[in-house]
């Protein structure tokens, strides 16, 4: 750009080259260029002012005085803007002398300066960030699949004591085990699960479901527990209710359980009631309302909007009688409120509490058909003869336990201490379908699915191979079914989930008698 002569000179005399890069400095410089023309104009129309009459003389003055008006408001502005950037400045700026342009240069270099020093210090104070939530992350996956998977082996055995007719004195022991481990399996989900909404990585599925059931399944899954307490657990569910419905069951049913858990957590004497209505609908949508109230000890007035947050509960008095994490009313209302919705409560002290929300789903197009399940107590899977299984898995404990109830079902099973001998027996045996370890030795579980669905013959590819592991990465469910897998379990699994998984890819038996 051309500049002023006056201006030009001091640029060449002052300012280095490299100053004349930066966008700010050559904006700074246009403003006083326009300064400098503006006062030659002005200078201009004082020569021609003496050769024009008295009247002319007195426009051109005005003229002179907008001019000098336009400037001084362009210096002043100039002057805010400096103290914008910096408000305890002490720079003096009266823009009449050439050494204050060069100081305002100086100024706003460095400025510029200090703000491309702050903005790496950002991008590296973000990448500390990141990597710190990696790696609480990856902790977080580690000690899950350390803690799971001698949990697998605690809540299986247990399972099958429970089915050996145990003496009564046993069996109470053994129902206090299974109890004690699967609440040791609550916290350490709840933990992972808010891990994951505070990472922003928890995904919502949309799939079709049958709402009944979905809300009769979870009564009868927490009906032992209110037994065992003496309390009644009803359920309340309107008529009008759509039979199908598009969403994601396994969420709602979370919510459902962590509410239901609780109240009756919290229940000594009474009931505990689900309630589920329709409250609006339209040919795209169902709107349910949904309620747990229940008998319970209540909570006061000032402590309802606490429970909410994360790792607090009423009080200390109720974490050491009850036990418990305080997060499972967070990660409900966090689920909720992902679902644009939130929880609302209304307790009292001693006159129990109810815990409502609403949901809006798409309506399903399809017919579900009922589909309850029978209780545990009376789980009778009928054999599954003829079925043909490897088990890819290299904990030996696991082996074992798997191998029990293979035995059970009437199950022929081979087993594979790695995805080397895997790939091997694979190929050398006609299987029904895989139980694949994930994490093994020599190959893992991806590696080796992938090997398989790369073998030549398409029988590999239409073998189902069903993901067996402990592991708790958040990413893990999307890797499987991207290698190739077709269905998933998590250790430690249940065995009825287990024995149904089988069924449903085996044509050799039926789920129950």
């Amino acid at each position: 750009m051309d500049y002023h002569y006056l201006l030009n000179k001091q640029i060449i005399k002052q300012l280095p080259a490299h100053y004349l890069e930066d966008d700010t400095i050559k904006q700074f410089l246009t403003t006083i260029n326009n300064s400098y023309n503006n006062f030659d104009k002005s200078k201009k129309l004082a020569d021609h002012a003496f050769h024009i009459s008295e009247q002319e003389y007195q426009q051109v003055t005005a003229d002179l005085h907008a001019q000098n008006e336009i400037k001084l408001k362009s210096i002043w502005q100039l002057k805010e803007a400096i103290k914008a950037l910096d408000p305890d400045t002490t720079l003096n700026l009266s823009l009449n002398d050439d050494d204050d342009m060069m100081n305002v240069i100086a100024f706003l270099q460095k400025k510029i300066t200090k703000a491309k020093e702050l903005e790496v210090e950002l991008i590296h104070a973000k990448d500390v960030a990141e990597k710190a939530a990696m790696a609480k992350s990856q902790f977080l996956s580690v000690m899950s699949h350390e803690i799971r998977t001698p949990m697998n082996a605690v809540i299986g055995f247990t399972h099958l004591l429970l089915q050996q007719d145990p003496k009564p004195s046993q069996m109470e022991f053994l129902r206090l085990l299974k109890f004690s481990a699967e609440n040791l399996l609550v916290l350490i989900n709840d933990i992972l699960d808010f891990s994951k909404i505070e990472a922003g990585r928890l995904e919502f599925e949309n799939v079709d479901f049958n709402l009944k059931d979905l809300i009769s399944n979870i009564r009868l899954s927490l009906l032992q527990k209110a037994t065992e307490k003496n309390i009644q657990l009803k359920l309340m569910v309107d008529e009008d209710l759509p039979d199908a419905v598009i969403g994601d069951p396994v969420r709602l049913g979370q919510i459902l359980t962590n509410l239901v858990s609780n109240a009756i957590k919290f229940t000594e004497t009474g009931k505990v009631t689900i309630s589920a209505s329709l409250s609006s609908f339209d040919k795209e949508n169902s709107v349910i309302d949904f309620e747990v109230i229940d008998t319970g000890i209540g909570i006061p007035q000032n402590k309802q909007h606490d429970i909410f947050n994360s790792f607090t509960q009423a009080s200390s008095d109720t974490t050491r009688k009850y036990g418990g994490t305080g997060l499972g009313l967070t990660i409900t209302r966090r689920l909720l409120q992902l679902l644009e919705s939130d929880i609302y409560v209304d307790s009292e002290p001693g006159k129990g509490s109810k815990f409502y929300f609403s949901l809006a789903f798409k309506n399903s197009a399809l017919k579900l058909k009922s589909n309850l399940p029978h209780a545990d107590e009376n789980y009778k899977p009928k054999s599954l003869q003829g079925t043909r299984i490897l088990i890819a898995e290299d904990n030996q404990i696991n082996v074992i336990l798997a191998r029990q109830f293979m035995k059970q079902w009437h199950v022929d099973c081979d087993v594979a201490e790695n995805g080397e001998i895997a790939l091997l027996l694979v190929q050398t045996n006609d299987y029904d379908m895989i139980l694949m370890d994930l994490q093994m030795p020599e190959m893992d579980g991806y590696q080796t699915t992938e090997a398989i669905r790369n073998l030549p013959d398409p029988k590999y590819q239409k073998l189902p191979i069903i993901a067996l592991t402990a592991s708790a990465m958040l990413d893990i469910k999307d890797r499987a079914f991207t290698v190739g897998m077709n269905d998933y379990i998590s250790k430690p699994f249940n065995p009825n989930e287990l024995y149904k998984k089988i069924a449903s890819y085996s044509s050799k038996g039926q789920l129950f008698s």
